[in-house]
């Protein structure tokens, strides 16, 4: 009987029975006694580096053969230098991953940093969570300032880092394409300088990171000092929920698709392998970084610093970018015209 039953079975489902623990054995025989390195385009310290450090001390416990995990830091050219430095460069095997500090997307789209990498082979196994840039305005600095509409009517001036950054790209496409009179002064070395500044009545506000401005200005925020026209990302922040989406203020098809590739900030958030790492490699990384979102002792610790974790998986991340390389060519042209870009 047992032998008659055994016979009926699908051949190819004895394979598959067969085959499940011998690719987990391999996986793990691969990373026990290895050294795992995630990289991050950024100088120690700041939300990147410091996501990093948590993730490596709690993914190891979720990957097979529990390897080391260690940071390595690789500044420069707007965190361009890593995500070539990875693609290109480093270990193919799976013993480096990739935690972009900006858009590599859009990075790629737009030229920033001499990018030598295609995104779309990149091998993505999800995002921690979606970033949420948020145009702020100091409501004693600027009054009656309120919405994008009050901003299209009164010269507004505002902080920036530097062209290169959202800080100048996203006012300055409003004012190209939604009417607003925003006037940037670049310069300022970090947010820090510019919410002083905004303190001060120099500038009334900055597009910038909404985590940054809840975690150095919580007064503001508590004591309702702020007023935010509009947020760049997929979906409201929970903390600004009266606040337009950038896809939201679109005024037609051809700015809502514009907007959309903007407003994918779950780019920010996402991490990488290099493209050639073994399948079977890819998806235990992947199941391990998805565990590790999950993982009580790695939420307590990264609450604590004010991080929120919003996963996405592997799949929703690459479909993201397929979204974003689809964006055609004269929508394209537009968007870097109006951001500032040099054709």
């Amino acid at each position: 009987m047992k032998k008659t039953l055994m016979m009926a079975l699908p051949m190819a489902g004895i394979a598959a029975l067969a085959m499940t623990p011998a690719h987990a054995d391999a996986v793990e025989d691969f990373y026990k006694g290895k050294t795992v390195s995630i990289f991050v385009g950024v100088s120690p310290g700041g939300i990147y580096s410091t996501f990093a450090q948590f993730l490596a001390k709690h993914m190891q416990q979720h990957v097979p053969g529990k390897p080391e995990i260690i940071v390595k830091h690789m500044p420069g050219a707007g965190g361009q230098k890593v995500m070539n430095y990875v693609y290109n460069v480093a270990p193919k095997d799976g013993t480096a991953i990739l935690t972009p500090n900006s858009n590599p997307v859009k990075s790629y789209l737009f030229g920033v940093g001499r990018p030598k990498y295609d995104p779309l082979k990149f091998q993505w196994i999800g995002a921690w969570s979606y970033s949420t840039v948020a145009l702020t305005i100091l409501k004693k600095s600027a009054p009656g300032i309120n919405t994008i509409a009050d901003a299209a009517k009164k010269q507004v001036i505002l902080g920036s880092i530097g062209k290169t950054t959202t800080s100048y790209q996203i006012p300055f496409m409003l004012n190209n394409l939604v009417g607003t009179k925003f006037k940037i002064i670049p310069g300022y070395r970090g947010g820090s300088p510019i919410r002083l500044a905004m303190e001060k009545g120099e500038v009334a506000g900055w597009s910038g990171q909404w985590t940054g401005m809840k975690l150095r200005k919580p007064e503001w925020v508590k004591g309702n000092m702020l007023a935010t026209l509009v947020q760049v990302a997929p979906k409201k922040n929970k903390d600004l929920p009266n606040t337009p989406l950038l896809t939201e203020i679109a005024k037609d098809d051809d700015q809502k698709a514009m907007f959309d590739v903007l407003s994918s900030t779950v780019m920010d958030r996402a991490v990488a392998l290099p493209p050639g790492v073994p399948k079977d490699r890819v998806a235990a990384l992947e199941k391990a970084f998805m565990a590790t979102l999950a993982d009580k002792n790695f939420l307590a610790d990264v609450t604590k610093r004010g991080f929120e974790i919003d996963p996405t998986s592997a799949a929703d991340v690459t479909a993201t970018v397929k979204k974003i390389m689809g964006l055609s060519k004269e929508r394209l042209a537009k968007l870097k015209t109006a951001m500032g870009f040099k054709k």
